[in-house]
C-alpha cells in the first residue's frame, strides 16, 4: 500500500503511538468511509521504518483533524507532511499500512 492509497482527508486523529523499538508510528484515527452520510470507522494507520519525525502544533482542544497531506522522495524513504486544524506532523517512511481498527501497539 502506498500512502495515495490513503484517504487522509477529514481522518480525525485520536492517538499516536511511537514505537521506538520498532520504528514505527501508528495513527489511531477515525477514518471516512461515506463522506455523504458522515459515517466514520475506527482505523489504524501504521508507518514502517520511520525517521525524522516532527510535530509543530498548537494547543487544540480536542482531536485534530487530517485536512490535507503531501508526499516527496526522500532517499529510500517517502517523506510525508500531515496538515491537521492543530498543525502539523511531518517524517519519511518506508512502508504504510491500514489496519481495521485501533490496533497501535
Amino acid at each position: 500500500m502506498e500512502a495515495k492509497d490513503i484517504f487522509f482527508h477529514d481522518c480525525v486523529l485520536l492517538r499516536v503511538v511511537e514505537r521506538v523499538d520498532q520504528d514505527t508510528l501508528a495513527l489511531e484515527v477515525e477514518y471516512p468511509v461515506e463522506w455523504e452520510s458522515n459515517t466514520f470507522a475506527p482505523k489504524t494507520i501504521v508507518f514502517h521504518d520511520v525517521l525524522r519525525y516532527h510535530v509543530d502544533e498548537m494547543p487544540f482542544s480536542g482531536p485534530s483533524t487530517i485536512l490535507e497531506y503531501a508526499t516527496e522522495p526522500d532517499g529510500e524513504r517517502t517523506r510525508i507532511t500531515l496538515r491537521s486544524n492543530a498543525g502539523q506532523r511531518a517524517f519519511s517512511f518506508s512502508r504504510v499500512e491500514l489496519i481495521d481498527g485501533h490496533a497501535a501497539r
